[in-house]
């Protein structure tokens, strides 16, 4: 049986995946809905094959590109965890032949392994060999012997440029560090133990679509654009990406949560603040609402995986043809109706207002900093919470949210929930009668004077 809330959203969204298709001209659309653990919902629209009128569903494989890059950037990450490298490596440390690329800005073990997972590099996007003209994709060996004529050619950290290149040097070094093929690796080290039976990196046609696009093999940049897999395959995929909070790697938790939530830890950010970069998966901000995303594009397909962490849903769309918007547009308008639907389902109902225990009472109030600071603090009881409480000031911007303060066995002291002095002790003052006088957060937090 369906959910209520995924089914709140599916006849809409499956309308509109119609409307969008007919405007663009897309033959068929794979689409799935991943909630925590579980697909909860896939559909299939469209056709695979016009000519034979063969559908596609959850099981289709795509051509899904760059999504594979999320794939390469974990299993850096398993060998840095395994201690074969670590992310501010030069990539000369790993791939000598790097050193013969020339770097206007320095040297060429300026460029890091962090660099070339987050698009820093500074490094040109392609090998110079016009592959995604030609569709003749340059080997490994191919590559490596074309770095004399790769530049650095803008400053490494100091700007986001997408790279293709860097992709492919890391399953160099995947390659290298590991003893086996890049794709061997994937295979063994992430796709079995996940279960991912249905994906892979396969040179024979996958899918036969409208008007039959070119399917070169990707060759040595196939840990950049090579991976092949279904909507049911990156539900699994996108259900690791929830797993954040498991300590240890092992089965199907391909990375330890401490690792796999490093990879999403947005790091630079544009100047507008509404996108970002991790590794390698980009930040996206929709109003209060932040997604991981990575899309994908080869001939004949387009794809996009995105996910919201705090509500644990995500968005997998999957098409058969380049150069349309579908995608995009599909995955965040599906995604911001779900987060909307799960907050509003999550919403407590409004309590009655409660007043203050009265060992609170007196704790309640307006509080200075001493000796200078003068910074003010307040002490409120709100939704059956005692909270600290910055008051608005147009000289202190943005305004930090309230803390809750958690009670100890020791009267008179919390632990501060958020902010500066999260995890801090706050301890109150009594005087000879019993009353507070003022609050001492933390060893150095600083005292402040209750006032009223």
């Amino acid at each position: 049986m369906l959910d209520p809330l995924i089914e709140s959203v599916v006849a809409g969204l499956s309308n509109r995946v119609r409307l969008l298709m007919k405007q663009q001209g897309v033959p068929g659309v794979a689409l799935g809905i991943v909630r925590d653990q579980a697909l909860v919902w896939s559909g299939g629209f469209g056709y695979a094959d016009l000519a034979t009128g063969r559908t596609l569903d959850e099981n289709t494989r795509f051509g899904v590109a760059s999504i594979t890059k999320t794939f390469t950037g974990l299993a850096i990450m398993q060998l840095r965890d395994l201690g074969q490298l670590t992310l501010d490596d030069p990539v000369v440390r790993h791939i000598p032949e790097f050193a013969a690329v020339r770097n206007r800005y320095g040297r060429a073990d300026d460029v890091t392994i962090r660099s070339l997972l987050t698009h820093r590099s500074g490094l040109v996007g392609e090998t110079p060999t016009g592959h995604w003209s030609n569709l003749k994709f340059p080997t490994m060996p191919e590559v490596i012997a074309l770095l004399p004529r790769v530049e650095v050619v803008i400053e490494p950290a100091s700007a986001f440029k997408y790279c293709n290149l860097a992709f492919a040097l890391l399953g160099e070094i995947i390659a290298r560090g590991s003893g086996r093929t890049f794709t061997d690796y994937v295979q063994t080290e992430i796709l079995a133990p996940l279960g991912m039976t249905a994906t892979g990196y396969m040179s024979e046609r996958y899918e036969d679509v409208p008007e039959i696009s070119p399917d070169p093999p990707m060759n040595g940049y196939a840990a950049a654009a090579g991976l092949r897999t279904s909507v049911a395959d990156l539900a699994r995929w996108a259900a690791l990406q929830f797993r954040t909070k498991t300590e240890r790697r092992a089965g199907a938790q391909v990375l330890a949560g401490k690792s796999l939530a490093e990879m999403h830890r947005v790091t630079y950010v544009e100047r507008d603040w509404k996108t970002g970069y991790a590794m390698p998966w980009m930040g996206l901000r929709f109003g209060e609402n932040i997604y991981l995303a990575h899309a994908g594009s080869v001939p004949g397909f387009l794809s996009i995986l995105a996910f919201n962490k705090l509500h644990r849903v995500a968005v997998i769309v999957l098409t058969n043809k380049q150069g349309q918007s579908v995608p995009g547009t599909i995955a965040f308008e599906a995604l911001e109706e779900l987060t909307a639907q799960i907050a509003k389902n999550r919403s407590a109902p409004p309590t009655a207002p409660a007043s203050a225990p009265a060992a609170y009472k007196p704790m309640l109030g307006r509080y200075v900093g001493e000796p200078t600071w003068g910074m003010i603090l307040h002490l409120e009881y709100r939704d059956g919470a005692l909270l600290l409480v910055v008051p608005p000031d147009p000289y202190i911007a943005p305004t930090p949210p309230p803390a809750r303060l958690t009670p100890t066995d020791q009267p008179g002291t919390f632990i501060v929930s958020t902010g500066r002095p999260a995890g801090e002790a706050l301890t109150f003052e009594f005087d000879a009668d019993g009353r507070v006088v003022a609050f001492v957060i933390g060893e150095n937090g600083g005292r402040f004077r209750k006032t009223d």
